[in-house]
């Protein structure tokens, strides 16, 4: 089976995506309070698996598959004291990945 080709369309819109998932993020005052609750962060124990590593990364820019390993919960949105749509960032994130190949292998 033939992958699909990436096209400069896809390139474009993952790059919009990313924008978007950095916005998101733009208020993050990294104060942790996300992390604390994070059931990926608990088993995993690498802070670009909690919800303000997922902030700091996107905010730089940098696209990671650490992204699918949020389960989505949105126990971190409760606990933000910005109100913060993480797990809106986390999809934009993800989709962004997917759009330039990077998406997760089945």
């Amino acid at each position: 089976m033939e992958k699909n080709k990436i096209t400069k369309s896809d390139l474009i819109e993952a790059d919009n995506l990313l924008e978007e998932a950095s916005s998101v993020f733009e208020n993050c005052i990294n104060c942790g309070k996300c992390k604390s609750l994070c059931p990926a962060f608990a088993v995993l124990k690498e802070e670009n698996y909690s919800p303000r590593g997922h902030a700091i990364n996107l905010q730089q820019k940098i696209l990671e598959k650490a992204l699918f390993q949020c389960t989505l919960c949105k126990v971190c949105e409760e606990t933000c004291p910005m109100h913060l749509k993480i797990c809106d960032g986390v999809l934009k994130g993800r989709q962004a990945l997917v759009l330039k190949g990077k998406g997760m292998q089945l």
